[in-house]
Order: C-alpha cells, then structure tokens, then sequence
C-alpha cells in the first residue's frame, strides 16, 4: 500500500527561509487591516496554510513578502465577513484603502531595507565594526568607545557621521530607483 509521497526537504526548508523572512510585516499589515491582535494573528495562520497549500503557484524569484501579504489581505477579509457585524468597526471601502496604504508602507519599508544593505555594504570595515559594537545587545556609545580606545565624544561624533552617510546612502539609492 503507497502512503503520501515523501517530503520535499527542499521545498519545505526554501518556503520556511522565505516565510520567516516576511512573517512579522505580513503580521503588521493583517492588524493594520483589522485592528485587533488576536483577529491578526488568525489571519497570519491561515494566511501561512494558503501560502503553504499554493506554494507549488509561488513564482521564484518573485516578492514573496507581496505575495503573503495579498493572501493575508483577503484572509482578513474572510475573518471579518466571518465575525460580521460584532468586527465590522470601519466600512469594507476604508479597510481596501488601510490595505493599499499598508502595501504601500511595506513596500517602501523593504526598499529602505534592501538601500540599508547596500549603504552598509559601502561603508569601511572601521566604520561597520563601529557601528556593528554599538548596535548590539546592550551595545553603548561609551562601550564602544572605551573597547575601541577613543573619548567617547570622539565615537559619538564618528557614529553621527556614519549615519548621516548612511541616510545620504538611502536616499540617494531610492531617488535613483524611483527615476529608473
């Protein structure tokens, strides 16, 4: 007797890779939609069984992060027609703009991410050790100043130049993409 086919390892361990990369900001947008934590994340988890179930649909190399979020976008529909009129606090109308602005939100969110990455990628080794000592768990300006052997002026006014060529960075890298 033939049970289910095996387990694609590789399918399941590329769609967790690309689930948990996105699955905060799918979260976000679902309680942008409906307003209520608990509504959110029933609509994550069902969101994340469709995703699952049409996996197979998934186009590589295409936005996974938009495309869970449609899904989600239409989980949250379903929930609120399911809790009808007790969820229904604001018109189906104004929930589809709350949608479009939170798509939008999210898109710009990974853009700034994706131009971080790259900005962060330009900097010198110095200035991402700086940085990376500072942003870490617990990190502090005078830590950092006191383990790299500087006043800690001298790394505070280093980490405020590193910043702002980071933020010149991004947006000059987002006001390149938008032209193109």
């Amino acid at each position: 007797m033939a049970g289910p086919p095996p387990p694609n390892l590789e399918k399941m361990e590329q769609f967790a890779r690309l689930l948990g990369g996105c699955q905060r900001q799918v979260f976000l947008y679902a309680l942008a939609l409906l307003h209520n934590t608990a509504d959110a994340e029933e609509a994550l988890q069902e969101t994340n069984l469709v995703l699952w179930k049409k996996f197979d649909e998934f186009v590589p190399d295409s936005d996974f992060g938009k495309w869970a979020r449609r899904i989600a976008h239409f989980e949250a529909l379903k929930l609120r027609e399911k809790r009808g009129h007790e969820a229904r606090v604001f018109s189906a109308g104004f929930v589809e703009s709350l949608a479009a602005e939170a798509e939008r939100g999210a898109d710009l969110l990974d853009a700034r991410r994706q131009a971080l990455a790259g900005c962060l990628a330009k900097l010198s080794p110095r200035d991402r050790e700086l940085l990376a000592r500072r942003y870490e768990d617990h990190g502090t300006t005078s830590g950092v100043a006191a383990a790299l052997g500087r006043s800690v002026q001298g790394a505070r006014k280093s980490l405020h130049r590193i910043r702002m060529t980071l933020l010149e960075c991004i947006q000059r890298t987002l006001a390149a993409e938008q032209r193109s």
